[in-house]
């Protein structure tokens, strides 16, 4: 199974808040699950604050290593732009994350299930 995690799953788990992520990371060493992001995921994780320090900002780069990419294509940008014309998302890095998730057939793990809840073919994943 193929999952995209969102950019609130890898700040809950890197601050602490939750275990659902340390139970798929298990579960990828197990070969159970592959994990992704994509570079807007990267982007967004990275704005981070805290990581001005050289030690956080490498154990960022650690932690973020541990996933597999989903690159960016036309073809992404392509049906990013169709969410946000059908108004289906309201902000680009959302259009592009859905995209991923859609092409590469990947369930979207994510709190804010509400912000691709009009996502036509968008599956969640259940925790």
């Amino acid at each position: 199974m193929k999952l995209i995690i969102d950019t609130n799953i890898l700040i809950d788990y890197s601050k602490g808040y939750t275990k659902l992520l340390s139970s798929l990371l298990e579960n990828q060493f197990k070969n159970q699950v592959e994990l992704y992001v994509n570079p807007v995921i990267v982007a967004e994780f990275f704005t981070d604050r805290t990581l001005r320090s050289m030690h956080k900002l490498a154990t960022a780069h650690e932690f973020i290593n541990l996933f597999k990419v989903v690159d960016l294509t036309k073809q992404t940008g392509l049906l990013a732009g169709e969410f946000l014309r059908q108004k289906y998302v309201l902000y680009l890095a959302d259009a592009l994350i859905s995209a991923s998730c859609i092409l590469v057939k990947a369930q979207l793990v994510t709190r804010n299930t509400s912000d691709f809840a009009k996502v036509p073919g968008l599956v969640f994943y259940k925790v």
